[in-house]
């Protein structure tokens, strides 16, 4: 536990999500972003900030599209960024076909992932069931990469309350990645109450647009969390930079002063 890649976050800080750079996203009707524009994000984000950027083998060419750029960047440059990736899960997908967690299918997609990627700094475990966290087999390959040093840390991303609180009592990963919003606060109240010392990683901060307009949804974050990466997903710079914007804002404590 307590990985010191992921001690390098400190506070709560703004990460982005890059499905929709290899994908179809937010819908399955929606283009798939061209690298150039993809790359022009990547540059803008860094700009901005940000550090810390979550990709995962089923977003796509994603992964291959984010190791070209990455691959371009200093050695300096690089070392600042947080790469993180997730297995477990594969896009296109059969028809209500199941994420494949078993060891061989996680060891090809990981070996694929790290060809594309270079350095991993987080491999995550994709749609991590309760299940999956009572396998004593899974538990130790993920502990295998990062004691091995084949990864800077490892975690899991849950879309239940009940694995996530089953990953935190667990106590072998180093983040957790989940939903967290206004609109839905069981998974953020569930990561408090377990009083853990994992890294979360904060999906869904508008609720999938359901928040907009109703105000800075990052404020919520910035009571909740004393440390946190808040991942924004978004292909279009102008939306990246009202983010941040907002962000920046719910992170700076106002004074009388100023509210005057």
């Amino acid at each position: 536990m307590n990985s010191a890649t992921t001690h390098r976050v400190g506070g709560v800080e703004l990460g982005l999500g890059l499905i929709g750079i290899g994908r179809p996203w937010p819908t399955p009707e929606s283009a798939v972003c061209p690298t150039e524009q993809a790359w022009a994000l990547l540059d803008r984000a860094i700009e901005l900030g940000i550090r810390f950027f979550d990709t995962a083998a089923a977003y796509g060419q994603s992964e291959a599209v984010l190791g070209e750029y990455l691959a371009g960047l200093s050695a300096a440059r690089r070392e600042e960024l947080l790469i993180a990736t997730k297995c477990g899960e594969v896009w296109p997908a059969p028809e209500d076909a199941q994420p494949d967690h078993s060891l061989g299918a996680l060891e090809t997609s990981f070996e694929r992932s790290r060809l594309l990627l270079g350095r991993i700094d987080l491999l995550q475990l994709h749609k991590c069931t309760v299940d999956d966290l009572r396998d004593e087999h899974l538990l130790a390959w993920f502990e295998g990469l990062r004691t091995s040093g084949e990864v800077g840390a490892i975690g899991v991303s849950v879309s239940s309350e009940e694995a996530l609180r089953t990953a935190l009592d667990a106590a072998v990963f180093d983040t957790v990645q989940f939903p967290s919003n206004s609109a839905n606060a069981g998974f953020t109240t569930a990561f408090a109450e377990a009083e853990r010392s994992h890294l979360p990683l904060l999906n869904r901060p508008m609720a999938s647009g359901a928040l907009a307009g109703t105000g800075n949804p990052f404020t919520f974050h910035a009571e909740a969390f004393r440390r946190a990466v808040v991942l924004t997903g978004t292909t279009r710079i102008s939306h990246l930079e009202a983010n941040a914007a907002a962000f920046a804002s719910a992170m700076t404590p106002t004074t009388p002063d100023q509210d005057r």
